[in-house]
Formats: C-alpha cells, structure tokens, sequence
C-alpha cells in the first residue's frame, strides 16, 4: 500500500502565507511532518500556523525576506534541523523588456531565484552532516517557455530549473535530492492578481475579462491546477518512493507544456 509518514522529518516552506505554499504546508502536515512556515506576512502566518497547531500539528513560523542574505543565514540558524526545504517564495509582474522598471527587475530576481539559493545554501551542510535532505524549487511551466512580456519572470524559472539541475549533481552523493516543480496556471491569490492585472490585458490585447476564460480554453484539461495538486506532487518528491529522482524539473499543468 502507498503510504507516505514523515513523522520523523522537518520541512521549512518559504511563501507560505498563501496558495502553492499553504496548501503544500497542509499537505505534508496530514504525514505527521514537522512544519516551518516562512513568509513576509506575519499576520497570515500567524493564522496558518494556528490552523496547523488545533490539528495538533508541530509547527511554528519565521517571518523572512528570502531575498536577505543574512536574514536568511540567521532565521535557519534559528530554526534548526531542517530535512526538507520547500523554495516556493515568488512575485510577479508584467512589462516589457523596453519599459522595464530595473529596481522591479532585480527585486523579482532577489526573491525568486538568489532567495532559492541562499535557502538552500543555508541547509546544505546539515543535510550532508545527516546523509538526507530534500529541496524542492517551485519553478513554473514558465521556466520551460518563452511569454511575452513576463521576461523578469521567465528569466527567474528558467534560472530556477538550471540551479536545481546544478546543484543536484553536486550534492547527489550525500543522499540529498533536488527537483523543481513547473506548475502552469494554478487557482491561486497571485493567478487571480494576474488575471484581473489591466496591464496584463492590455498587453496582451485581450479584455480583461475573458482573461481566465481563455487561459483555461488553452489548457488541454480544461481546468487550471488545484494548489492541494503540487502539494501532492512535492509530497511524493519528499518521500522514500523518490530517492532516485532528482535533478528533474516536473511539470504540473494539466498539459499545457509537454517537455
């Protein structure tokens, strides 16, 4: 029988406030794991937490900026033991190369890409030390695919699918695993932002809104991705049944990319 029980491990999610990475806090909370939430938003993290800890969930959260270093450095220090880290923090925004904002360039660079890498460089050596670990970049179909007028984000999940190949191989040995997930589009805060964005619309000429119907007519299932779905997908990834997966970037979009 499948079972996944990961009474015994500790898994910190950065993003956590809301959407792909709530519902991945839920999820592996419902294996017995330990959980560490992470995100900007205290006052969500707050209620989250408490959800977690009535069903008699261990967990606790740190209030972090992924894209400090040394906030970084200091909250994972604090935290501890960690077996399973989650890099699911990301923003997004839309505009052309041309009349790109480069302080919004870099700040989305900061937080989705460098804040992944100095998560992951912050539990490295424990991980090692112990001879497990698991890190999980939530990256996007994005990742995989040019898109107009999204080139911050793009560039930051392409990025993202490079660094978790990259760093794979080079911790492969200590039976630690790396993997990205590409969701497509996913019933989230930050889809509906995006949807309801009349920037977006415009740039892409399409009224505001028929933006949601359309996107779901160009996805094969006819639907966009549940977030409980990648929390699904991340849970298998972290589980005995995945030890020979890694350096892989898996995509969850309901057929919107196929390679």
């Amino acid at each position: 029988m499948f079972t996944i029980d990961l009474s015994d491990k500790t898994v910190a999610i950065t993003g956590a406030s809301q959407g792909i990475g709530k519902a991945i806090a839920e999820t592996f909370a419902s294996c017995g794991a330990s959980i560490v939430l992470l995100s900007r938003n205290k006052t969500k993290l707050d209620e989250n937490t408490k959800k977690l800890q009535d069903k008699g969930i261990n967990a606790k959260y740190f209030i972090l900026d992924v894209s400090n270093s040394h906030s970084v450095q200091n909250t994972f220090k604090e935290i501890g033991h960690v077996d399973i880290l989650i890099n699911n923090a990301g923003i997004y925004f839309t505009s052309s190369v041309q009349d790109m904002d480069v302080n919004q360039w870099k700040e989305l660079l900061d937080i989705n890409l460098s804040g992944a890498m100095y998560c992951s460089k912050a539990v490295i050596e424990n991980m090692t030390k112990n001879k497990f670990g698991r890190i999980i970049n939530i990256s996007s179909v994005s990742g995989k695919f040019g898109e107009a007028y999204s080139s911050a984000y793009n560039a930051s999940k392409f990025g993202l699918v490079g660094f978790t190949q990259c760093l794979a191989l080079e911790i492969a040995k200590y039976n630690i695993t790396v993997n990205a997930i590409c969701p497509g589009w996913v019933e989230t805060k930050m889809a509906e932002d995006i949807l309801n964005d009349e920037k977006y619309a415009n740039l892409h000429n399409i009224p505001k809104e028929e933006l949601k119907e359309i996107s779901i007519q160009a996805i094969p299932i006819g639907r966009f991705v549940h977030p409980k779905e990648v929390g699904y997908l991340a849970l298998y990834l972290s589980s005995d049944y995945a030890n020979a997966i890694t350096g892989q970037a898996i995509n969850i979009c309901g057929g919107v990319c196929l390679h």
